[in-house]
């Protein structure tokens, strides 16, 4: 039995229930009790982070090895392409994600709410993320997706992110131009089979957490 410990809100579980539904998997997904980091949750999972998957008795925490994990129980279809090369390319986009773009969109939090929102750090912020889409585009070359015709591990990261940086623009207004082969990714991925019903689910569930920040 897979129990997926996570909430809606959760980018990386987003990012993991995608996996879930490409590779045909059945499980449950439960809330934190009282919360991610409580002494309650972290009688479960000693880290206190989401998402978190059990299996069989087995607790993982981080999204990128409960997806190596997923790969591994369910190898059909394959979420890491056949070569050696590409294998480590798919796994390089995946942690660029993780750790070049996600962290800026994730600074932004603090600037949904009107009253906290700060001219100058939205604009620097907006400028880096803009030169970390523009080397995304340098060093992938979608055809469809990020490593070739097939969803991949280092695909399920970027669409709620996109649904993040669609978000974000629309409440604080900051310049951003996503290259063209970056939108064309963008629109494969989220019209993906496997993708576009988590994809909706997430948008919707961002917007309602946005206007709860916004009318306080």
């Amino acid at each position: 039995m897979l129990v997926l410990y996570d909430l809606p809100i959760s980018s990386y579980g987003c990012k993991t229930r995608i996996l879930l539904r490409h590779q045909g998997l059945d499980w449950t997904s439960l809330a934190p009790p009282d919360g991610y980091g409580s002494p309650a949750y972290c009688k479960i999972v000693p880290s206190g982070t989401i998402p978190a998957l059990v299996h069989d008795g087995f607790t993982l925490g981080e999204s990128d090895a409960i997806a190596e994990y997923l790969n591994e129980l369910a190898p059909e279809p394959a979420m890491l392409p056949e070569t050696i090369k590409e294998r480590a390319k798919a796994r390089a986009l995946s942690r660029f994600h993780d750790t070049r773009i996600e962290p800026l969109l994730r600074a932004y939090f603090g600037q949904v709410t009107p009253a906290s929102r700060n001219a100058d750090f939205i604009a620097e912020n907006a400028a880096l993320l803009q030169r970390r889409f523009d080397q995304l585009a340098a060093i992938a070359t979608p055809s469809p997706l990020l490593t070739g015709p097939n969803l991949s591990l280092a695909d399920c990261g970027f669409a709620p992110s996109f649904a993040i940086l669609h978000c974000l623009q629309g409440l604080l207004g900051f310049d951003l131009v996503l290259p063209a082969s970056i939108r064309a990714y963008e629109a494969a991925l989220c019209a993906h089979p496997s993708v576009r019903d988590e994809y909706a689910a997430y948008v919707k569930t961002l917007n309602e957490w946005a206007a709860a920040k916004i009318t306080g």
